[in-house]
């Protein structure tokens, strides 16, 4: 069963992009190919990337009002990291004084400490190492599921021991037999962890700091004008080109690859698609290329309800009746699932708008700033939308 990625708005290529893709594929391949019933080796993911053909700034983004003097250096400040810690570390998660971070978080919600070190660790992963990594996220998933609450959380007093009495609890089996983390590979992607347990603990004083704060306006701004470049943009595109729109087209070429890459034993192909995604997706099945055919639809703190009320959609019609009409379902498109964050300012839900969509609740645990950007780097995550796609494929 293949599977294509389509990405939101204000992505743009970069060192971090391909890492961050690199962490996501791992992640799809050790937790939706065995819950789909695909072997990790013969998972298929489609990343379709459209920044390059999306909003370009004539200035170079002279307009935004940033000072020299807010701009903070540092790759600790630039990336992931970063926002996690500024996110999910300065409310309810924030340990007590003197508790080593993570095991402060973890004695909250295990899952939110296994987020938060595997996406630190990920960050600075190879290729190889976050294929392992993945492996080890789901083995540490399977286990937090089972135990929420183990007493030894309460027995460790550091952050590196919580990471030893983790890892000698779950197992990851490899061709069957388990692994016991001999692997030089594996024994990497341990490292990583290890390491990241550092740069968590010198991260997490600063997270609330006054120029962290800046450094994360300034981020903030610049990811508004993209997201609201990439938008109008992706319109005027469609307004001009049609379905020969560069970003339709890119996203629609991605779509046959996963049909050409079919198989006898599961021809169905699954669509996944993050905020701008999802709406360039729906565009497409309903009007642009009514050809294509999707079995599975995941839109993830997307836009596309908010997107129909307006009249965006050529296919979409004003009711009139609104509480009684719904927009038919597609013929094209055999099911369709909505996840939003109540957090996510971005993310809308559809069930009350689209006949036969069904809107499902996720909470990544990060505050208005961060929420719609954390979904993807979350194991847990990864393991809930694995578990409701497992359902519907098996249906």
């Amino acid at each position: 069963m293949p599977l294509v990625f389509v990405h939101g708005v204000a992505t743009r290529r970069s060192p971090s992009y391909d890492r961050v893709v690199q962490q996501r594929t791992a992640m799809w391949r050790s937790f939706l190919g065995p819950a789909l019933g695909v072997p990790a080796s013969a998972f298929k993911v489609v990343n379709p990337y459209w920044g390059e053909v999306a909003a370009a700034f004539a200035w170079q983004h002279a307009s935004l009002p940033v000072a020299d003097a807010e701009k903070l250096g540092g790759a600790d400040a630039e990336g992931p990291l970063a926002e996690l810690l500024d996110a999910g570390l300065s409310a309810e998660t924030t340990p007590l004084e003197g508790t080593p971070p993570l095991i402060g978080v973890a004695r909250q919600s295990l899952a939110d400490a296994i987020d938060l070190l595997w996406a630190a660790a990920a960050e600075r992963a190879t290729a190889h190492e976050v294929d392992e990594l993945g492996e080890l996220a789901s083995a540490a998933m399977d286990y937090a599921e089972g135990n929420p609450h183990p007493v030894w959380l309460h027995e460790v007093s550091d952050d590196r021991d919580f990471l030893a009495q983790l890892l000698s609890l779950i197992s990851v089996r490899e061709d069957g037999d388990q692994e016991t983390f001999g692997s030089s590979t594996r024994r990497r992607a341990v490292g990583r962890l290890r390491e990241a347990i550092g740069r968590i603990a010198s991260a997490a004083p600063r997270a609330a700091s006054t120029g962290l704060l800046a450094a994360t306006r300034a981020r903030t701004h610049r990811s508004v004008s993209l997201f609201l470049g990439d938008i109008l943009c992706y319109l005027r595109q469609r307004e001009n080109h049609g379905a020969h729109a560069p970003i339709a087209r890119i996203v629609a070429d991605a779509i046959e690859d996963a049909h050409r890459s079919r198989s006898d034993v599961d021809p169905r192909v699954v669509v996944v698609a993050h905020s701008m995604g999802g709406n360039v997706v729906y565009d497409l099945l309903s009007h642009l290329r009514t050809d294509l055919r999707v079995d599975i639809l995941a839109t993830v703190g997307s836009q596309v309800g908010v997107f129909a009320e307006l009249g965006l959609f050529p296919a979409v019609t004003a009711p009139a009746d609104h509480v009684a009409y719904r927009v038919p379902e597609l013929p094209n498109l055999a099911r369709w699932i909505n996840v939003y964050d109540p957090n996510d300012v971005l993310a809308f839900v559809v069930g009350e708008i689209f006949a036969g969509a069904e809107d499902y609740r996720y909470s990544t645990g990060r505050g208005l700033l961060h929420s719609h950007s954390s979904y993807f780097v979350r194991p847990s995550f990864h393991r809930t939308l694995a578990h409701r796609l497992g359902t519907l494929h098996e249906g």
